[in-house]
């Protein structure tokens, strides 16, 4: 599984990843699935326990790869940050657009709430919309709304659509449809998280009055539980899955250029 990292240019950031179902613990005499083996022996049930494993008792086998601050280290290497990477991000075959190809945006949007909305897991977003005008992203989208606002005082909402606007034109139906279902499914990992604890009756939506500054925060949870824990809501192509973190990044790196946010974000493998 890929881990997604965020740094924050003024503050070391501490992550909380949320789990919505309950695990139950396994024994350490339980061998069964511990696939990822140390070379002293021990064996672990994933990646990130092994990488756990490493930075406790071998530190020196990741000598210079390790960004150290206030704090906990980082447990993954950074990526260079390679801006060809994202002025060329809809170069790419799958990505660019299709000669001919006419995006139709109402299909598109019905298509893609009926995908998630009605979704025999629908029941684990935090938004119940009857139909795509009741949700801002998609209602804009169709509406082509134009928004100017002061950066302090933009909300996430806002952002999102901003942000599917600004691409609408340069990339394919296809790929297109996928940015769009990460920002909903994201939209709803955010509100879910800041509502976590709370009382039914004080559970409230987020994202249309919250500053976007704490977006990348979320990326960790968002592919890492939210997503698989809901089997990626039918998203259960290796290669989507692939251009999903793709578009996290590239989403990411949109908010900070945009000045939106003051958060970096760097892919891990």
């Amino acid at each position: 599984m890929r881990k997604i990292q965020v740094s924050n240019c003024k503050n070391n950031i501490n992550y909380l990843l949320i789990f919505f179902i309950e695990r139950i613990r396994r024994s350490k005499n339980e061998q069964d699935g511990r696939n990822y083996k140390c070379d002293c022996g021990k064996s672990y049930l994933s990646q990130p326990a092994l990488t756990n494993h490493i930075l406790a008792k071998h530190p020196e086998r990741l000598e210079g790869q390790l960004q150290k601050g206030r704090g906990r280290p980082r447990k993954y290497p950074l990526m260079p940050n390679d801006k060809r990477k994202y002025e060329n991000y809809f170069n790419k075959d799958g990505r660019n657009p299709i000669d001919g190809q006419y995006i139709d945006i109402l299909s598109l949007v019905q298509d893609i709430f009926s995908f998630i909305y009605e979704s025999p897991i629908s029941d684990k977003l935090f938004s119940k919309p009857k139909s795509y005008k009741d949700n801002p992203i998609l209602n804009n989208l169709v509406s082509q709304n134009t928004i100017n606002k002061p950066k302090n005082e933009i909300t996430c909402d806002e952002v999102f659509y901003k942000y599917l606007n600004s691409f609408m034109n340069k990339t394919n139906r296809k790929y297109f449809s996928l940015m769009v279902k990460f920002v909903l499914l994201f939209r709803e990992c955010y509100d879910l998280s800041k509502n976590k604890g709370k009382k039914e009756e004080e559970k409230k939506a987020v994202t249309n009055t919250q500053s976007p500054e704490e977006l990348p925060d979320f990326c960790n949870e968002f592919f890492g539980d939210f997503l698989e824990l809901n089997d990626f809501f039918g998203i259960n192509d290796k290669n989507d899955r692939n251009e999903l973190v793709e578009i996290i990044q590239h989403f990411c790196n949109w908010l900070f250029k945009k000045e939106y946010t003051k958060s970096k974000l760097s892919l891990v493998s």
